[in-house]
């Protein structure tokens, strides 16, 4: 699996001085009042901070495509449209499983049937027919099928076809997340120690930090035919797929 890191980075050195202060004053009777020092909690409120505020990314290639197809239907009334959509998406189903598609990788993402209405000249609306409309989104283990699968989908009763992602799996999405924490962290340090030696300072610790950011767009497909002996079969091209996240660090220096 390709990855490649890069990373950028902006570093704030602040300094405010510690405070230590003694306070002679002459008290009655001549006596001397005690020197004052600053408490520890107000030292280290007061110590040297250096902020940095850095990104970084993550790329690699995807593990799973995303096809996205739909089974639609006109007829006269509701009834029949919904039928005509229930044959053909059962149709799609059974494609779908020849070609090796598992059922716990399609679903549902929209169905509906609807009135379709044609407004006359005179201003009047009149129903011209139903639409039902069942739309799925199918989950491709490896990225290189998702071609197959989309001809598949379609030869079984698909169509309309929405487009074809491709991203990353749950799991590889975790481990490249974890992946950009790191170098972005490795890298904030590494800045943070050359804002303090730049400063004579020396890093002592780190006060607090954050990370946001996440999953990256995802890379959309592109589409050529490449002939067969017998048919023509959809290949369809990924693209690298990127994980981000923001990190903003505040390190202690003395």
């Amino acid at each position: 699996m390709r990855r490649n890191v890069t990373l950028t980075l902006l570093v704030l050195l602040t300094a405010v001085g510690v405070v230590t202060a003694g306070v002679a004053a002459a008290g009655i009777g001549g006596g001397t009042a005690p020197a004052q020092t600053a408490s520890p909690s107000a030292a280290a409120s007061n110590a040297t901070t250096i902020d940095v505020a850095a990104s970084g990314s993550v790329s690699a290639d995807p593990d799973q495509a995303i096809v996205s197809v739909a089974v639609t239907a006109t007829a006269d009334s509701a009834d029949a449209a919904r039928t005509a959509v229930a044959r053909n998406a059962s149709g799609l189903r059974e494609a779908l499983a020849d070609a090796g598609v598992a059922s716990d990788d399609i679903e549902t993402t929209a169905y509906r049937v609807s009135e379709r209405t044609e407004r006359g000249e005179d201003g009047t609306t009149t129903t011209t027919g139903y639409e039902a409309v069942h739309a799925f989104a199918i989950t491709v283990q490896d990225p290189d099928r998702a071609g197959d699968v989309l001809d598949a989908a379609v030869s079984g009763g698909a169509n309309r076809v929405d487009g074809v992602r491709f991203t990353l799996s749950d799991a590889t999405r975790a481990d490249l997340r974890s992946e950009a924490i790191h170098a972005a962290m490795d890298d904030a340090r590494s800045q943070a120690n050359a804002a303090a030696d730049a400063a004579g300072l020396t890093v002592t610790g780190l006060k607090t930090v954050s990370v946001g950011g996440g999953y990256g767009p995802v890379a959309y497909e592109t589409t050529s035919a490449s002939g067969g002996s017998s048919a023509e079969r959809t290949v369809i091209d990924s693209a690298p797929v990127s994980v981000s996240v923001s990190v903003q660090a505040t390190y202690t220096a003395a």
